[in-house]
């Protein structure tokens, strides 16, 4: 506990410059530091001026280019991405449904940037900012798309949407039945007249 307060009012004291610490061990096994030195065995120790930190002035906007180094931009190019097809909780019906997923970016596709998606965790390549799924089995799909860079990091990431695929069945059929048309009403016959009297 000794040795804990002598180091914090070292510390202290370092704070305002650097200084020459001495370093001694006493014949009980205790760590000495001072200024001075306080025995025979003193070892000299240079205590480096301590780190300090000052708020840098703010960076410039990095444009989509990035900077001049190659280096990639440090802030996104893009104000939104988002996905508009499938609308979320969706549900598409049979073993054959073609779900077409697209998305829509707010800013100009960087040239080395790629848009994917990821359903359930696997990526998918997209053709522009679309794509499609095909032999999706029954079941519930997360679905987000990326904008990424040539190192394959996430530039920009949507809002994660579900959607669903339900599969034909007796008790959910495949999709939902038109009503059928109502029968026309059975016609009554018309009363014969009657012809007149003489």
């Amino acid at each position: 506990m000794r040795i804990l307060l002598i180091l914090a009012g070292l510390a202290m004291s370092l704070a305002a410059a650097s200084q020459e610490i001495y370093r001694w061990v006493d014949k009980d096994g205790i760590v000495h530091y001072s200024d001075q030195p306080g025995a025979s065995n003193a070892e000299l120790i240079n205590v480096i001026e301590p780190n300090g930190y000052e708020g840098a002035e703010a960076a410039p906007q990095a444009d989509s280019q990035g900077d001049n180094s190659g280096g990639p931009a440090t802030i996104s190019p893009y104000q939104s991405l988002s996905i508009v097809s499938p609308a979320p909780d969706q549900v598409f019906f049979g073993a054959d449904a073609v779900v077409t997923v697209s998305a829509d970016l707010q800013g100009t596709l960087h040239p080395d940037h790629q848009v994917v998606f990821f359903v359930n965790g696997n990526r998918k390549e997209a053709t522009g900012l679309s794509t499609e799924l095909t032999g999706l089995d029954r079941g519930t799909y997360f679905l987000r798309a990326s904008i990424l860079d040539q190192n394959g990091d996430p530039v920009i990431t949507s809002q994660q949407i579900t959607f669903h695929v339900r599969q034909p069945s007796i008790n959910s059929p495949q999709s939902p039945q038109a009503p059928k048309p109502a029968k026309p009403p059975k016609p009554t016959p018309k009363p014969t007249p009657k012809p007149a009297g003489n």
